[in-house]
This record gives structure tokens, sequence and C-alpha cells, in this order.
């Protein structure tokens, strides 16, 4: 009798833990398919200005040779201005009449210099070829010193690529706390869609911007006889810095939330 009543209570315990077991799998399912209904299939509001405006606004960087490039999200030179004809310009439309004195005292340093060409002459004997101008000769680039002089470029674009990040996490933690303190119900599957989505068309923008620059300095480096393979490292430490980027948005995301 006594093994038959141990019998029926591990029976019993088999059965309960069976239908833990079933209901453990039953919510974990259910929780699951929830959870991926709320992140991947549900639909949100997430129409935001200022957040198209960080993720559509064109990047603008300068080059080694002071022409400043407007890239857009897909990578697109839209415009191409050189910094020096720009202060040209400038110069000249602040001060119209720099030509027309600048050619009357040219006048007349000129009639000057005629007046003492002869006596210049007979104390030196040679004309005005006294001191004949060496040509200026200029060393040939490495791959050292390309690379090197992009790098002010490259520096340009992960600074504002950090600032429209930095952008970014700062709204949606300004989004989260004004709708806590308005005792608003917090979808975290609308901030996973709004803002990931946001941060991935961010990053594309980048990417597209920073291989348009590659392609710059892969020219300067095939056109001074070098391999545009140099240029990978800048490939290898770009995805390097992503990766902290990324890093530090999950980081600082967790912190607010």
């Amino acid at each position: 009798m006594e093994k038959k009543r141990k019998r029926k209570i591990r029976k019993k315990k088999k059965k309960w833990l069976l239908y833990v077991s079933l209901v453990i799998v039953l919510l974990a399912v259910l929780g699951g398919g929830y959870a991926l209904y709320e992140f991947k299939f549900k639909t949100y509001d997430i129409a935001d200005e200022k957040v198209d405006e960080l993720i559509e606004d064109n990047y603008v960087i300068e080059l080694p040779d002071g022409k400043e490039i407007t890239v857009d999200k897909d990578g697109n030179i839209l415009e191409e201005v050189s910094g020096e004809l720009v202060s040209n310009s400038d110069a000249t439309s602040q001060n119209p009449n720099t030509s027309s004195s600048s050619n009357s005292g040219n006048a007349e340093t000129a009639t000057q210099n005629n007046g003492n060409s002869s006596n210049d002459q007979a104390s030196t004997g040679t004309g005005s070829s006294t001191n004949p101008t060496a040509p200026a000769t200029t060393e040939k680039p490495t791959v050292k010193s390309i690379k090197a002089k992009y790098t002010p470029s490259l520096e340009a674009l992960e600074a504002q690529a950090n600032s429209r990040i930095n952008g970014l996490i700062e709204n949606a933690k300004a989004e989260y706390s004004t709708k806590k303190a308005n005792g608003e119900s917090i979808s975290i599957g609308y901030f996973y869609n709004k803002y990931m989505a946001a941060a991935n068309g961010l990053e594309a923008s980048t990417d597209a911007t920073f291989n348009t620059i590659v392609g710059i300095i892969e020219k300067d480096l095939v056109s001074n006889g070098f391999d545009k393979s140099h240029a990978q490292s800048f490939r290898t430490e770009y995805e390097a810095m992503k990766q902290a980027r990324r890093d530090n948005i999950l980081s600082q995301v967790k912190g607010a939330l």
C-alpha cells in the first residue's frame, strides 16, 4: 500500500511539473510573439521633424586643397566650393577701388623704376638678372603624407556624426522624460522603432560620406603612383569607430530607461 501511495505522489508531481513547464513555455512563446509584434510588426507614428533634420542634413567637409564639398545622404557631392576663390571675390566686392588704385600705384612705381634703371645697371654691370630666382623643388608625396593630409577631413566627418548622434540621443531622452512626466504610457516598441530607424539612417548617411572621402583619397594615391589599397586602413579604423559609437548609444539609452 505504501509503495502504491508513493507511486501516485510521484505521478502527481510529474503531471504538475509537466503543467508548469507547459505554462512557462506557453508564456515564453506568447511573450516572445508579443515582443516580436511590438518591435517588428506593429506600426507607430514616428514622424518627427527634429529627427528627420538630423538624418537628412548634408555633411560639409573641407578637403586638404581648401575646397569645401557638400555631400548628401547618398554620398553625392552636391557642391564644391574653393575657399580661396570665395575669399578673393569677397575682398574685391568689399574694396571695388582696389584694382584701379593698385594699377595707378603700379604705374607710378614703374616710372620711378625706369628712371633709376640706368643707374642700377651701371653700378652692377649685369642688368636686371643679378639674382636669378632658382626653381622651387617639390618633394614627391609619400603614402604616409597623402594619408596624413586627409586626416582632418575624416576627423571633421566624425565630429559632425557624433554631434548628430548626440542630438538624436538627447531628443530620445527628452521625449521619454516628457511622456513619463505627463503620465503617458511608454511603449518600448515605439522608441525602438523610431530611434533605431533614425540611427540606421544616420549611420547610412555617414557611411556614404565616408566612402566619398575615401574615394577621393584613393584617387590621390593612384595619381601619385600608389595602390589605392593603402586607404584600407581608414576603413578598418572607421568600422571600429562605428562599433564604439553603437556601444556608447546603447549605454546611454540603458541609462535613460
